[in-house]
């Protein structure tokens, strides 16, 4: 973010700063012992009365103290607009920490079912506990301390990776007919890679690219961007496969920056989307043109989408077909057309739900997700490159014929049962990342 907007940006939340101590000064003391600073639960009411999206539907008077915890209180303020299945409350310490630095706290895999029922490692990152022990993706997950993961509920199995535990024990059984019985694994602070995988093929004499990124977090991935899409350009790529299936989202800058590299040369100065606020902040309305950068002139760019591709993802994607020949293979995306901006306020940071987007062509409002042009069901029973696993086969299959019809690889006509799409879904909302407007937080404030 250019220094100038830094500088507008902070000097609009003072103002809001000044408007919201007058407020605070109003709000009669309950007296019921609370676990958590009262200023944050007013805070937090206040900040979302300026900034939420949909601010005119809020209550006009909120008992901010009859909440011990700021995450239960935006669950509750949240509930006005039912298209909101976003806004949130974190610790300053762990948003900071993901965003700015790309470093987080977990195993460091991620599980979902494939055709068959069986539960299957999505993808493992490399530092991560997980990805030091060797773990794969497309490894089946057996057993967690102990017991048969068919017998636990999807809930039981999702608290096994988010809950509070702090170690487990997994059971995988690899491709190659070796069984792990029993894998302990910590949970460790570590570098999350943002690009999971990269690769060139040749196909009918051209160079496909293939990208595997799976979240757009700050400078961190920008820099691995770099380096694969350097690669790409100097292998004289003329087609390229951007695997987002589990891209939750992120950081709207590198969004920007992805989209400048895979933009053709042609689209110059051209609009690349453009954001609307609340009435409140008209004058925060924006319009983002596109720079190109890189040496990429695509004509052409495939898409892979599944319910876990949100966010920052989603707009690189609308945001692009106005210019590209944009093919999405996969399933519909989860649908979040909305973005936040980051509110440190003591020790925690505040992310309501603040503006909408549109693409050139005035597209938006995409709540239900991005359709795709081939449903195809994911294949996490393949490692990553696979050419013959069904989304990256189907997308090699059209760059061969020209067309998707015909497609010969029986996975890509496989099908979820209900309960491991039910399922899945579960899954991949806990890994949904917000789309952030600007990093870092625009400001701290004391109160």
């Amino acid at each position: 973010m250019n220094r100038i907007l830094i500088l507008l940006i902070v000097g609009g939340l003072l103002s809001l700063g000044g408007c919201h101590k007058a407020a605070l000064d109003a709000v009669t003391p309950v007296t019921t012992v609370a676990t958590t600073t009262p200023d944050i639960r007013d805070s937090l009411y206040l900040y979302m009365k300026d900034m939420y999206l949909w601010y005119d539907k809020l209550p006009a008077t909120f008992n901010t103290r009859a909440f011990t915890d700021p995450t239960i209180e935006m669950d509750t303020l949240r509930t006005v607009q039912p298209l909101d299945r976003w806004s949130f409350v974190e610790k300053a310490a762990t948003f900071n920490s993901y965003f700015a630095n790309g470093q987080t706290g977990d195993y460091g895999f991620w599980i979902k079912y494939d055709a068959n029922n069986d539960l299957r490692v999505r993808y493992v990152y490399a530092q991560s506990p997980a990805g030091l022990a060797g773990v794969k993706r497309g490894w089946k997950l057996t057993t967690i301390n102990g017991q048969d993961v068919k017998t636990m509920t999807s809930t039981a199995i999702v608290d096994a990776f988010y809950g509070t535990a702090t170690s487990t024990t997994f059971g995988f059984d690899k491709p190659d007919g070796i069984t792990v019985t029993s894998m302990p694994l910590t949970v460790t602070n570590y570098t999350l890679n943002t690009v999971l995988y990269s690769n060139t093929y040749s196909v009918n004499g051209k160079t496909v690219g293939y990208l595997v990124f799976n979240s757009f977090t700050g400078t961190p991935s920008q820099q691995e961007l770099a380096t694969a899409l350097n690669r790409f350009e100097s292998a004289g790529v003329s087609d390229l496969i951007v695997d987002l299936r589990y891209n939750g989202g992120g950081d709207v800058s590198t969004q920007e920056y992805l989209a400048n590299r895979l933009a053709p040369v042609s689209v110059g100065s051209s609009p690349m989307y453009s954001t609307f606020h609340n009435a409140k902040l008209s004058g925060w309305n924006k319009t983002v043109n596109f720079a190109k950068t890189g040496s990429l002139n695509l004509s052409r760019v495939f898409f892979i989408t599944t319910s876990g591709t949100a966010s920052a993802s989603e707009l690189l994607i609308n945001n692009l077909k106005p210019y590209l020949d944009v093919k999405t293979i996969g399933s519909v995306t989860h649908g979040k057309p909305v973005g936040m901006y980051g509110f440190n306020v003591m020790d925690y940071v505040l992310a309501p739900i603040a503006f909408r987007t549109v693409n050139a062509k005035n597209v938006g409002d995409y709540f239900n997700g991005l359709p795709v042009d081939v449903s195809v069901v994911d294949g996490p029973s393949s490692d990553w490159g696979d050419p013959n696993e069904a989304c990256l086969a189907t997308a090699l299959h059209y760059i061969t014929n020209g067309s998707f019809a015909n497609v010969k690889n029986p996975s890509a006509n496989a099908r979820e049962s209900a309960s491991s799409a039910d399922a899945n879904r579960l899954f991949d909302g806990s890994t949904i990342r917000p789309m952030l407007g600007h990093l870092p937080v625009m400001a701290t404030i004391s109160r």
